[in-house]
């Protein structure tokens, strides 16, 4: 690989090492929340986010490529600091009370105490959702799924119940490990302003939170926040169920540990 290229993957922009955001860290599986909870809490004059969906990732080439997920993975991460750094170095200049950052990339869960060491001023927030709504939106979001036959839709919800599984595995690790407050879709969905007690943001911050306020996720419009899990669950059929329950069952202390259940 030539330098222009290890480049293009890990660029090391300019940035002011003595300068430092508090950066949240919202641990979370794909498709499970995160946008609506970090789109709350950027609601704070004092927020940001480095890419509009909260994921830093994107802003790093070499961070997300396909491996992104292997907890292996060659990472530069000196190059994740100068991105991120300079991304909200260049937002300050222009609002210089911004002093929170949100992140919020799926992967970051397998290298989170690497990242962490890069942001000394931090907190954690984890999150999760019932997994046959990740599941269903995951179907319909990433996959043609009225154009797949009933064993093509089965053998693929199989293999997101068990994608699933590692990632709350790994979450529950996290969670244990680093005492790491958990607050699961259901409950922000019912409840947004339980939010507030979960963070250990930086003085003031919180209080300017506007809980009551609509978001934007993905291509919906603005709008308050609402638990889409029973709309997406019941896009799947009894036998598709079943499929998910079939994985499920293999480890049922992890669903209690996250107060879900068997369908």
């Amino acid at each position: 690989m030539s330098l222009t290229d290890n480049t293009a993957r890990w660029p090391h922009p300019v940035y002011d090492a003595t300068r430092q955001p508090h950066v949240l860290f919202i641990i979370t599986p794909p498709f499970s929340g995160s946008t609506a909870i970090a789109g709350l809490l950027n609601t704070s004059p004092r927020t940001m986010l480095l890419q509009e969906r909260g994921e830093g990732q994107w802003l790093v080439p070499g961070l997300c490529e396909n491996d992104r997920w292997d907890g292996n993975k060659e990472v530069d991460y000196e190059s994740v600091r100068a991105v991120w750094l300079n991304c909200w170095q260049q937002a300050a200049l222009a609002n210089p009370h911004i002093d929170v950052v949100i992140e919020k990339s799926p992967p970051n869960m397998v290298r989170l105490d690497a990242l962490a060491t890069l942001f000394p001023d931090h907190s954690l927030l984890a999150n999760n959702r019932d997994p046959y709504a990740n599941c269903a939106s995951i179907l319909y979001r990433n996959h043609p799924a009225a154009q797949l036959g009933t064993a093509e839709r089965q053998h693929l919800l199989r293999g997101l119940a068990s994608d699933w599984q590692q990632r709350s595995m790994k979450i529950r690790e996290l969670v244990c490990r680093l005492d790491i407050p958990l607050l699961t879709y259901e409950e922000f969905c019912d409840n947004p302003a339980s939010i507030i007690a979960r963070l250990e943001l930086p003085a003031g911050v919180a209080e300017t939170i506007d809980v009551h306020a609509q978001v934007k996720v993905k291509d919906y419009p603005m709008q308050g926040i609402a638990n889409q899990n029973r709309r997406q669950i019941d896009l799947l059929s009894d036998e598709e169920l079943m499929a998910i329950s079939h994985v499920l069952a293999t480890d049922l202390e992890l669903l209690d540990f996250f107060s879900y259940e068997i369908a």
